[in-house]
């Protein structure tokens, strides 16, 4: 490996870093802030000092999290710079992963916040709900750019998948590719499914509210699937061909675009403020 190439790669390990653990947890947070002062307190004016008091609670905890993360991953980067060999001592694509699931973290952290703040509402949300009085259908909420985007990834993937079974490479895996398609495929159905079919969004007291919700849910959920399966076509490409000293700025870079998916995810859609200025 060459020693721009080597100095590119250490690059981009620091910048997914700041991205993903610098960048993503000041915009969630930001995010959070958002959800409880413009969403939050101005729909439940009584629910003012609970929410502050646990804002309080949470930054603690959420920042804590995030600089232990940062630090570990930071070191672990710092110790492959210093002494100028792969991640962890490993490959440098699997110390990437060990990253990416490190900053992940941070972002489970705010899920599970989000959802202990729609808890605070939910005590001073008061007993009535709204309703629809048509039942909405599970095509309402999905978007059928997103589901094109999801076919056309998995053609893709299946083309790749053709072209190199006639002319493979090391290491590649045939067809049996095409069971891990269809694996990758029914997880994320059954994570659409789930959310389709989850009703947990009490502190919601519009229908409108907890379907538009719900729908960007689900459409973040096809994006990231399409994402995946590009990718995935893209690494057996990179893997079949001159391009492999690169597979590290590919991945870095796949790494860092679903971490900000992931954060800009629990922004509430538009809809959600604007139906209460009704």
């Amino acid at each position: 490996m060459s020693d721009w190439l080597t100095q590119t790669n250490y690059s981009m390990m620091v910048i997914q870093v700041i991205v993903t653990l610098v960048l993503v947890p000041i915009l969630s947070y930001r995010l959070l802030l958002s959800t409880a002062n413009n969403y939050g307190t101005s729909r439940f004016p009584n629910a003012s000092d609970d929410v502050k008091l646990w804002l309080k609670r949470a930054s603690r905890q959420y920042w804590s999290v995030v600089a232990i993360t940062l630090l570990l991953a930071g070191g672990i980067v710092l110790h492959a710079i210093l002494n100028n060999s792969e991640l962890l001592y490993w490959d440098d694509q699997s110390g990437l992963m060990v990253i990416y699931l490190i900053a992940m973290i941070p972002v489970i952290v705010m899920v599970l916040l989000h959802k202990a703040l729609f808890g605070v509402f939910k005590k001073h949300a008061g007993n009535k709900r709204s309703a629809f009085l048509k039942v909405r259908t599970w095509q309402e909420y999905i978007s059928k750019p997103l589901v094109a985007l999801v076919m056309s990834a998995n053609i893709v993937f299946v083309a790749t998948v053709s072209y190199f079974t006639q002319q493979p490479f090391d290491g590649f895996a045939g067809f049996y590719n095409l069971i891990g398609l269809l694996v990758i495929n029914l997880i994320f159905l059954a994570i659409i499914f789930a959310v389709y079919r989850d009703n947990k969004t009490n502190a919601l007291q519009q229908p409108e509210q907890r379907n538009a919700l719900k729908k960007r849910s689900i459409n973040v959920n096809l994006l990231i699937l399409a994402l995946a399966l590009f990718h995935l076509s893209l690494s057996m490409w990179i893997q079949g061909s001159d391009l492999v000293t690169y597979k590290v700025l590919v991945q870095s870079v796949y790494f860092q675009v679903i971490l900000v998916i992931s954060a800009f995810s629990l922004t509430l859609p538009k809809s959600m403020f604007l139906v209460e200025r009704k």
